[in-house]
């Protein structure tokens, strides 16, 4: 657990796990106490290790990965700067507001065109629909 409010992230001691000073990360203790850092590194790291969420045919994996990082390149990106200058930035910059919503607004709209043609973004249920879900809970 790291107590973000702390600051203990930008510690020597954490930024050996993660040099980027953010969460998540994990430190692997039955792997010789191996870091992952980065949502998606993580995710894939746990799917691989636990051999669940994650295809191994090519395609299957194939498509798991294009959705994951629709999340990480688009979703994730896109909903935080709409957040930070709709509620967090003290000066209201309304063409920034507007651009970051109508984009992430335009992201949800992929996703429910995908979602209304399967059941999982990826086929089956895998890493993709839980990083997407994380922020698509969000929307509103």
């Amino acid at each position: 657990m790291i107590d973000l409010s702390s600051n203990r992230q930008k510690e020597d001691w954490f930024l050996k796990i993660c040099p980027n000073g953010r969460i998540p990360a994990i430190v692997d203790k039955e792997n010789d106490d191996f870091a992952v850092f980065e949502s998606g590194a993580v995710m894939i790291y746990l799917a691989e290790k636990a051999g669940q969420l994650l295809p191994t045919d090519v395609k299957g994996r194939s498509l798991v990965m294009q959705w994951l990082m629709f999340q990480m390149g688009g979703i994730g990106p896109m909903m935080g700067q709409a957040n930070v200058f709709f509620r967090y930035f003290p000066e209201k910059i309304q063409p920034a507001i507007d651009r970051y919503q109508n984009e992430s607004r335009r992201l949800m709209e992929v996703l429910d065109t995908r979602l209304g043609e399967s059941e999982w973004l990826a086929r089956d249920y895998s890493i993709a629909d839980i990083a997407n879900w994380c922020w698509a809970r969000t929307y509103e």
